[in-house]
Order: structure tokens, then sequence, then C-alpha cells
């Protein structure tokens, strides 16, 4: 009896070494996905109760103070971002090494990072939220993102700058919020953040890099792709000539341990033990104001991209530190946890909210219908909001100009 107890055991135990299609033990593979779809879980999970609960109570300050409304939808953001690096760094063990230069929240400011994953900006989230705890920095995205519900409703509401990939729409786009950016300047500072590269690392993209590189004699990259820079200079000359640049932030990210390729790689469980963030504050006085000078500016940062990111990687050497205590990675301020624990709660309560209520069903349902048709008829919430800020602007002008004129008129008589 003895021995068919220890021949189970020992066949229990051979059967978790067992590997799957990837290679690891089944039971390793097992205990990845619940990591992996856990956070995943709580990711999505958080931001969809979030628009739903949050958000979408207040759109109709869209029509009664706009102010307000970016107020709070802004902060509501950094909530969540607050939440979100919470998550990575308290629960999940993501570690954290910022070095480098603070980042500043009441300027304006253009930040450009490499881009070696899909989900860098996940993670960038924890450099911004430690370099500079109240940054309103806003992403530029691909529009396909804004589809998705929630998630792309929401970063509309927070005014994150969605392209189209054709450069005559984007240009346009970007101009027209600039031009927003440039109306609401007396709310506070703007961070845009800004992936040149246009793209993740991958074999077919590395390769469009490397052949561009050899088209037009430049050197061919390991680390980095060739920065697209008519987007970035296109940015950057029009928040000059709008007086919305007061520097740019070149970031640097990279991957000691396991690298986060895709969203498929976080759900699988294959959370980074550790990312390391550097940035560098170029002042706008140190900036050159041309067209070329801004794109040769661009590309020396990124041959410096490459150098350091070789260093990194083949010779084990650490990003530049201010200090001897930026080399260790970063605790958790003493909010974080409760920012875990009120967010849980409200998860909590809104998915209760949801099973047992009808009402709060039909008000999901009914929002969802109000989102579809703003998107996909109305021109979208975010145009939404540009469209009666101006009309609001022109009609105060208006107002203004009137009551001027009846002044002259009563000086006159």
């Amino acid at each position: 009896m003895s021995t068919q107890c220890a021949g189970s055991v020992q066949s229990v135990q051979e059967t978790s070494k067992i590997p799957d299609l990837t290679g690891k033990p089944i039971v390793a593979t097992i205990k990845g996905y619940c990591i992996g779809c856990s956070y995943a879980f709580l990711w999505y999970g958080s931001i969809l109760l979030g628009f739903y609960f949050l958000y979408a109570p207040l759109l109709p300050l869209l029509f009664l103070n706009r102010r307000l409304y970016r107020h709070f939808t802004d902060m509501l953001y950094s909530s969540w971002e607050a939440f979100n690096v919470s998550l990575l760094q308290v629960v999940y063990g993501v570690k954290l090494v910022l070095t480098g230069d603070d980042l500043q929240h009441n300027e304006h400011a253009l930040i450009v990072l490499n881009h070696p994953t899909r989900t860098d900006w996940n993670f960038l989230w924890q450099g911004l939220f430690h370099a500079g705890p109240n940054h309103n920095t806003k992403i530029i995205l691909k529009e396909q993102l804004r589809r998705i519900p929630g998630m792309g409703w929401v970063m509309a509401m927070t005014r994150f700058l969605y392209l189209k990939r054709s450069w005559s729409s984007d240009a346009s786009i970007l101009d027209g919020m600039l031009d927003y950016f440039s109306i609401i300047r007396s709310e506070g500072g703007k961070q845009l953040v800004l992936f040149p590269e246009g793209t993740n690392i991958t074999a077919s993209s590395k390769s469009r890099s490397d052949a561009y590189a050899a088209k037009n004699n430049k050197p061919v990259y390991d680390f980095v792709l060739h920065p697209r820079t008519t987007g970035f200079v296109h940015l950057a000359r029009g928040m000059m000539d709008r007086t919305l640049l007061d520097a740019v932030y070149d970031v640097t990210i990279a991957y000691p341990g396991i690298k986060p390729d895709s969203e498929a790689t976080l759900i699988r469980g294959d959370m980074p033990n550790q990312v390391n963030l550097h940035f560098v504050r170029h002042p706008l006085s140190s900036l050159p104001s041309t067209y070329i000078g801004l794109e040769k500016w661009l590309e020396e940062r990124w041959r410096d991209k490459e150098s350091a990111l070789n260093s990194f990687y083949n010779h084990n050497t650490t990003f530049p530190a201010l200090s001897h205590s930026q080399l260790h990675p970063r605790p958790a301020t003493v909010l974080q946890p409760l920012c875990l624990a009120g967010c849980a709660m409200f998860m909590v309560w809104s998915s209760h909210l949801i099973i047992t209520s009808w009402l709060a069903l039909s008000w999901v349902v009914l929002v969802t219908l109000v989102m579809m048709v703003l998107e996909h008829w109305g021109g979208g919430v975010q145009e939404l909001e540009i469209r009666l800020e101006k009309e609001g602007l022109t009609t105060n002008t208006t107002v203004q100009q009137e009551v001027e004129e009846d002044f002259e008129h009563l000086k006159n008589e």
C-alpha cells in the first residue's frame, strides 16, 4: 500500500513537470495564466466599471461646465493610473528603477520614448507616476484603440490623441488638439507622449528600419527603430508656435529580465520583474527651432538611445543616475496601498450593483448606446467637447465685442 502511495505521489510530481507547448511545466503554466488573467481582469474591469459609474455621469457637464468636466476627468484618470501602478508594483511585484530628471508637472512638455514592446505605455505609467505624481500626460495612440469599449471611451474623454496613420488626417488632428490645448492653457500644463518609432520592434518592423537605414546611409540599429521624424517635428514646432512647449523629455525604457512583448505575454503571466526608465529633460532654450534642426536633434537622441541600450543589455551598464538612491527600485508610497483598497471597494460595490440592480444594468446599456451613437454617428465625444468649447468661445467673444461697441457708442454720445 505504501509503495502504491509513493508511486502515486511520484506520478503527480512527474505530471506537474511535463512541459506544455511553451516548454514550461504544466503547473507553472497554469500558475502563470492565473496571474496574467487576474491582472487583465482587474486592469480592464477597473476601466469598464470606472467608465460606467464614474466617467459616464460626467457627460452632462459637457453642456453645463466644461472646465469642471475636464477637471474631474483628469482627476479620475490620475486615480486610475495610481491604481494600475500600485497593482503592478505592490501586488504583482514589478520593480521600477527610475533614473535621470524629475517630470515637472506644471510645464507644457513633449515626451518621446523608444518602443520595444506593444505594452510599453502600460509600464511607462509607473515612471510618470513616480517621476511627476501630479503630471497631466496625454498619450498619442492609434485610432484602433478608440474602438475598445470602455478603454477607448475613457481615453477620448481624457483628451488622449488618436491618430489614423494617414499624415493628411493626422496633421489636422494634431493641429486641432494643439489649438484646443492652447484655448485651455490656463488650466495647467499638458505633457504629450509620443512614440516616434511609430510601432514596436518586431521582425518585420526591424527589417523595414534596416532597409530605410541602408537606403539613406544611416546606421543599422539593434535595440531601437529609426524614428519617424515628420510627426515629431510637426508636433514640436506646433507646440512652439503656440507657446505650449517648455521642454522635451527624452525617455528610454528597458527590461533587464522578462520583456512583455505583447498583451498575450502578460496574460500568460510573464510579467517583467523590473522596468528601467531613464528621463532626460531638454529645456526649450536648448532645442533647435527649425524643422531640419529638430529632425537632426531627434535622430541624435535615437543614436544615443542605441548606444545606451547596447551598454545596458550587453555590458550590464545602468543608465546614468543623479544620485545613488536612483539605482535602487522605487519604494511604494504611503498612499498606494490605500489606493488599492479604495479601488477594490469600488469594484466590488459596482459589480454587486450591476448583478443585483436592474436599474444599474439599464444604466450600463443606456450609456453604451449613447457612446456608440456619439462615437460612430456623432463625430466622437472628444470632438463634441472641442466643438462646444470653440462655440462657447466664439459666443463669448461676440458678446464682449457687442459690449465694447455699446460702451464706445455711449462715450461718443
